[in-house]
């Protein structure tokens, strides 16, 4: 009887993993089975491109994608754009002491985009300045000027690159004598200041300057209005619209912030000689302190000599507290 026991127990474990076996085989062939029908139709109707954007989807993240570009252009570009206006207002009314009632205003625009990308660089930076002001009703400008520069260069060795510079400067409208005397002696491209060169520029990295050397430069004059060419002004001969020579040139600029971004120190210099008469030369600084977001103290002085237009030295400096609004994307 135990031996009976013994075969019917053995019979039933056979017979439950031969139906474990098969629920097992059974339920695996049916999961592949429904893999391939919910693939396949999916697949039906869609171009070769699309097909393969479908069997890639899951190892594509389209929000990464995006993230990493705007990484690499952020890593790449700079973007700085600024912009103030100064304001100042004097007024009298029957004041037995006497006084001119006065309002002057001076607007700046300053812009900077640099590139790089491997050894190639391209750095432009724009400055615009304009400014008027009004004596007992009498308007008159006296801060009128564009510049921009533009230099591009490519990796040598180290801190080394080969470079080319444009230095463009020109005005937006009519320069006068002076308040009283209403003689034109400017206006736009009248005159006009233009450089070009290639050299060698020195830049170390992280270092807050930059120098250039260009051992052929071109600097150009022009004169094109009508009212002003025939005067031979700003060293160009009367009755010439343009005056060019050729030469050595340097261009130096040093920018820094301290304290933070509460102080900032930007500065260029610019020298031109044709090695036949006295060296141009041009010395712009500029002094930013910041004192809330949109309010700043702005200090600018520049030297500048021309023999052509004038045998000593020009000066002009200004401090001013306005308002001010800053982007830059690092």
């Amino acid at each position: 009887m135990k031996q009976w026991a013994r075969i019917l127990a053995l019979i039933v474990v056979a017979v439950v993993a031969c139906i474990s076996d098969a629920a097992a085989q059974y339920t695996i062939r049916r999961s592949q089975t429904q893999q391939q029908q919910s693939t396949t139709p999916s697949l039906q109707g869609l171009t070769n491109d699309r097909v393969t954007e479908s069997l890639s989807g899951d190892y594509y993240d389209h929000a990464a994608w995006v993230a990493e570009k705007r990484r690499i252009r952020k890593e790449r570009n700079l973007f700085e754009i600024e912009g103030s206006f100064q304001t100042s207002a004097l007024q009298f009314e029957n004041w037995t002491a006497g006084g001119d009632n006065t309002f002057s205003g001076l607007a700046t625009i300053y812009t900077h985009h640099r590139y790089k990308h491997s050894k190639f660089t391209h750095d432009l930076t724009v400055n615009a300045r304009y400014g008027i002001n009004y004596i007992d009703n009498v308007a008159f400008k006296n801060v009128d000027e564009l510049k921009l520069s533009e230099v591009m260069s490519w990796d040598i060795q180290g801190s080394w690159s080969y470079s080319a510079t444009i230095n463009f400067r020109t005005q937006f409208g009519d320069g006068f004598e002076s308040r009283t005397d209403q003689t034109l002696i400017s206006a736009v491209m009248s005159p006009g200041f233009l450089d070009v060169s290639v050299g060698f520029t020195y830049a170390p990295s992280e270092a807050p300057f930059k120098i250039t050397i260009s051992p052929i430069a071109g600097n150009m004059i022009t004169m094109l209005d009508d009212r002003l060419y025939l005067q031979g002004l700003n060293g160009v001969p009367a009755g010439e619209r343009v005056y060019s020579s050729i030469g050595p040139s340097l261009n130096a600029s040093f920018d820094k912030k301290f304290f933070g971004d509460h102080l900032r120190y930007r500065s260029t210099l610019y020298a031109f000689t044709n090695l036949t008469s006295a060296p141009t030369a041009r010395w712009d600084n500029w002094i930013d302190v910041n004192i809330s977001k949109y309010l700043s103290v702005k200090l600018y002085g520049v030297v500048y000599y021309l023999q052509s237009a004038s045998p000593k030295a020009q000066y002009q400096y200004s401090a001013t507290l306005g308002l001010s609004y800053k982007f830059s994307n690092k």
